[in-house]
């Protein structure tokens, strides 16, 4: 297809889609000039309306792509805008800026990092970290309102809650002092001693409580201070702060925000309900140049999910008052649900008068005819969780799609219990939920083997591991050994001693044997190896790794690679180097309650889809289901008021207090096309009464039919139903798909690919865990030395001398999870090696360069159920010449010096992955954009010399054949993966991923 011919299909596409719009839609479109707020509520077309704006702002005007700036909440709403932008305006729709909030102050960060000192010499502080701080405060800072003597750390996990608040809401300590001096003032105004009546003499109770209110307060303001000063000392920062940073650079830094101003002449703002208060002084702040600028934003006061109503309402009322002449469009048409679903859900968070009348406003079904809305009520949740799996096997079997099922909960745990029970009766599930791994079997015996470990005296620990399966102990093996246990003989005896165990005619007595053989040699190890290390050991040698992966490959990969992720960054984060440190952790977060969340591995996009309300934001489904609809879940469940503090100006004195569940509720309502179910259940499994939701009571009962089912113990069996056999996890090609379009290709997953597609599945798909190698670690540190090197060179034009190298590569081996021994040795090989290199890097490197250079570019691919592909990398330097043109790339090898024949793919043993990598790079530049940086010139750099003390750089010139075939190589992989038949059985049985996969995937075949 011709330029033009492109041009004009892509014009075509634009006018179909704006052809098809609604009146109002189209004045959003329209609308390109001076502020404008757009009212979308569900299924109204709001991601349309936007990229077709966008589209029709770049049709109307000589505006740049550049200068067009889009952000939302979710990296996934950030990409399906671009995609469906591309139908329109064609690769340029990847010039267009679209970021998350926090993206967009990511990049700030990046383009600006004077403006922020604490960001950029600082790491994201963990959970933990905070504890650890707010704990220290209470301690030592002369608190008493907030450390009650009864329970000290009663207040822990609030006041981190309350700080996030605040920053959120752009409240520093020094305004938070502001607020807490204006209750005082209110409180002088209160009369504080009854008068007269039967407590004349006494305090008045408005009185007191505002007194304690303030009390607490006055001693939150010494917490926020110095939790601050604690973050900056320790070289900390919050998740809040990335964007609370943002604010405060553009407030100060009149050339930061002019810059701005001057590139983004168009903003445009989704989910504006949910934007908090340090997110609208972004937005504000950027669009501060002029009387009357072009901000546009959409949003839907119904679906507020992620803040509590006054703050919703606020954005709204905020925007027409900042902005004068805000043009308001309310979008009313729904292309989504039925009718009644539409009323059904409007009758729930309808108001009669006040502010919010104008905002919730009845949505009309445009597309979907017909509709249902049914509730039933079940004598007991077993029986109720019984009849939802029978509905949802009937809808699949009368011809419903089983991914257009959906079942919406209130929580995380709902989650995973229905998840199972659907599992267990044959129903493909995806689980959207990020479930907490703690309370998990996998994560218990974990912390079963550790303690062992530390615990060699308790004889408890050692008996809770002796009746793990994974030994390879047959019960009757683990009776016999329990029951020989007395006061003279201890466990460890028994399990220690090849003659008893004889004796006692254990059929495998080397099972018995290697548990001790396991403890020991961990506790060995613990001494001077970091826990990551020990924990592998324990996982692999115990047998329990090989044994959870071959039962259920899926969520034990997801468990215990967060397990590992979560143990190396205690070793690379808080320096915490030994077991023990790794089991505090674990008792730090059940006594506060952190979760340690994992998320779900999805296994088929052709699956019922089991999720929380706050998940299902954004998402359709024909069929849907609410169960568990008890007032403890919904409207009713207890929660404490720990702090009084005006985040807002908006008061909501004639809405309800459970109005934040309402919107949750309408969320889910709304997600439903063609039918939606209710259910609730008198009783639980604990025998405890359950109340139904108060929710339901608002919603029109003439619009919802009562089902009757009063014989449903009698048609179902819910033990029955557990007992059926799980259906075994198998691998949906259509995952990969989903992966693929997420993550795209780097040089080095499509090496993995390349080489063997079981590689890509388990390395750069589920993601197994693996602990990182010592020569990688010794990669990474002299990676980082050699890009301190070269900018000092590109600055200076001289290389830092040889202390501060071994400063810097001592600095790098520092942050990683190693031994004593294994630092030691890496410093020596890295001296060795980087001080004859950083010689040669003086006579080679150009004076200007730029280093670590990370690019994300979308490739076409011609393939119309899959037009672009994300392509990213991270180049470790580009050179540069006089005239700012790119000279070469160049990319560190911390291996042995490799011919030109082993890189290019020309021997027996060599798949050519080297010069891959620089044809890779050569592609990405291409389609970068900056031109600046493109160049043909690729350049292998081997840090270590050859046995004759020589270093190498090998240099190709790569050729556009070159590029185009690399280019046909990954369409081709594309091809394969969508057409689902690149797992061969001979990819298998010559894949290297994991010494167990074959094990897993015979026990799989077998299933």
């Amino acid at each position: 297809m011709s330029q033009t011919q492109e041009k004009q299909a892509l014009k075509d596409a634009f006018e179909t889609a704006y052809s098809s719009l609604n009146t109002a839609q189209k004045e959003a479109v329209d609308t390109i000039e001076g502020p404008v707020m757009v009212i979308a509520g569900p299924g109204t077309g709001k991601t349309q309306i936007l990229t077709l704006r966008i589209a029709n702002i770049l049709l109307k005007t000589d505006t740049a792509p550049e200068s067009i700036l889009a952000l939302t909440f979710t990296e996934s709403g950030a990409k399906a805008m671009r995609a469906r932008l591309h139908r329109y305006i064609g690769a340029r729709a990847y010039q267009v800026p679209i970021y998350t909030f926090h993206g967009f102050a990511d990049r700030l960060i990046r383009q600006y990092p004077d403006a922020y000192e604490r960001i950029v010499g600082g790491k994201p502080a963990t959970n933990i970290d905070k504890i650890v701080i707010i704990e220290t405060i209470l301690n030592t800072a002369g608190i008493k309102k907030l450390r009650p003597s009864g329970d000290p750390a009663y207040y822990v996990k609030p006041i981190l809650s309350i700080l996030g608040e605040l920053k959120k809401e752009y409240i520093s300590p020094d305004a938070l002092a502001l607020i807490v001096d204006e209750q005082e003032h209110e409180l002088k105004g209160i009369e504080k001693i009854h008068t007269k009546g039967a407590h004349k003499g006494k305090v008045r109770g408005e009185y007191t409580k505002l007194e304690q209110v303030i009390a607490k307060n006055r001693e939150l303001v010494v917490i926020y201070r110095q939790y601050q000063a604690s973050l900056t000392v320790g070289k900390l920062y919050d998740f809040e702060d990335m964007i609370a940073q943002t604010v405060l650079a553009l407030e100060n830094n009149d050339e930061i925000l002019r810059d701005l101003q001057e590139q983004y002449q168009y903003v445009l703002a989704d989910e504006h309900q949910d934007v908090n208060g340090a997110q609208n002084k972004i937005l504000e702040l950027l669009a501060s140049y002029h009387d009357s600028p072009n901000i546009f934003v959409v949003g839907d006061e119904k679906q507020a999910i992620y803040r509590f109503q006054g703050a919703s309402l606020a954005n709204f009322m905020y925007f027409e008052d900042t902005f004068a002449g805000t043009k308001v469009i309310s979008l009313t048409l729904n292309y989504r649900s039925g009718q009644v679903i539409l009323d059904a859900a409007h009758s729930l968070v309808a108001v009669d008068s006040g502010p919010l009348k104008a905002l919730r406003i009845p949505l009309t079904a445009s597309a979907v005819a017909a509709s249902i809305v049914t509730s039933q009520n079940f004598s007991h949740t077993a029986v109720e969780d019984a009849w939802l799996t029978s509905a949802i096997k009937k809808n699949i079997e009368e011809g419903v799609a089983p991914e257009e099922i959906a079942v919406i909960v209130r929580t995380n745990k709902e989650v995973e219990t229905i998840a199972l029970s659907l599992r267990k009766a044959g129903v493909l599930v995806s689980a959207s939920a990020d479930g907490d791994i703690l309370a998990h079997p996998i994560t218990q015996t974990v912390e079963a083997l550790i303690n062992a470990v530390l615990t060699d005296t308790d004889e408890s620990a050692l008996f809770t591991l002796l009746h793990g399966s994974y030994w390879g102990l047959t019960i009757n093996d683990v009776v016999k050994i329990a029951q020989a246990r007395n006061y003279d003989t201890s466990l460890l005896a028994i399990l220690s001693s090849p003659d008893t165990l004889a004796t006692l005619g254990i059929a495998n007595p080397l099972a018995a044997l290697n548990i001790v053989t396991v403890l020991e040699t961990a506790r060995a190890q613990s001494v001077s190896e970091p826990p990551h290390r020990v924990l592998e050991y324990l996982l692999t040698a115990s047998g329990f790794l090989d044994y959870v992966i071959a039962r259920s490959p899926f969520e034990g990969a997801r468990v215990i690679r967060r397990l590992y992720d979560e143990v190396e960054s205690l070793v690379l984060n808080d320096n915490q180097s030994t077991l023990r440190s790794v089991r505090d952790m674990f008792t730090i977060r059940r006594a506060y309650g952190v979760a340690m969340d994992a998320p779900y591995i999805e296994t088929s996009t052709q699956s019922v889809k089991v999720m929380t309300a706050h998940k299902s934001k954004g998402l359709e489904f024909g069929v849907v289901y609410v169960p568990h609809l008890q007032d403890a879940n919904w409207g009713g469940g207890a929660s404490r008021t720990n702090f009084t503090i005006p985040l807002t100006t908006v008061v909501l004195n004639d809405v309800d207090k459970i109005d934040d569940e309402k919107r949750l509720l309408y969320v889910a309502m709304t997600r439903a096309q063609h039918a939606l179910h209710f259910s609730f259940s008198a009783t639980n499994s604990t025998g405890k009464v359950l109340t139904p939701s108060r929710l339901i009571d608002e919603v029109d009962g003439a619009l919802v039919e009562q089902i009757d089912t009063a014989d449903a113990t009698t048609t179902f069996n819910p033990v029955g139903l557990l007992s059926q056999t799980a259906k075994t996890d198998s691998l949906d090609t259509d995952l990969i798909v989903a992966v693929l379009s997420k993550r795209g290709f780097s040089a080095t997953s499509l090496n993995n690919y390349l080489k063997n597609p079981w590689d890509y599945v388990y390395r750069n798909v589920l993601r197994m865990p693996e602990l990182q190698p010592a020569h990688m670690q010794f990669g990474t540190a002299v990676h980082s030395v050699l890009e301190y090197a070269t900018k000092t060179y590109s600055v200076t034009g001289a290389l830092p001398n040889d202390t501060i190298v071994k400063q810097k590569l001592e600095s790098a081996l520092g942050r990683l999870p190693l031994s004593t021994h294994e630092f030691v040795r890496l410093l020596d090989k890295g001296l060795t090696v980087l001080y004859p290199y950083l010689g040669h890097l003086a006579a080679t490197v150009a004076v200007t360069t730029k280093e670590e250079l990370n690019i994300k570019v979308y490739m076409s691919t011609g393939i119309p159920e899959f037009p672009e592909l994300l392509l990213t990398g991270k180049l470790d330097r580009i050179d540069i010449d006089q005239n700012g043109r790119a000279i070469r790339v160049v990319d560190y090898k911390t291996c042995k010096p490799k011919t030109r024949n082993v890189i290019e793919g020309n021997t027996a043993s060599s798949d050519g992955a080297y010069k891959r990598q620089l044809v890779f790079y050569t592609l990405l530049l291409r389609l970068y954009d900056d031109q600046r940086y493109v160049t043909n010139t690729g350049t292998l750099s081997f840090i270590e010399s050859d046995a004759k003390g020589i270093i190498h750089d090998e240099t190709f010139i790569i050729t556009d054949e070159e590029v185009e075939a690399l280019q046909q190589e990954i369409i081709q992989a594309v091809k394969s993966i969508l057409a689902g038949d690149f797992l061969t059985d001979e990819a298998l049985i010559t894949s290297s991923s994991y010494a167990h996969l074959i094990e897993l995937l015979v026990h799989r075949y077998e299933n």
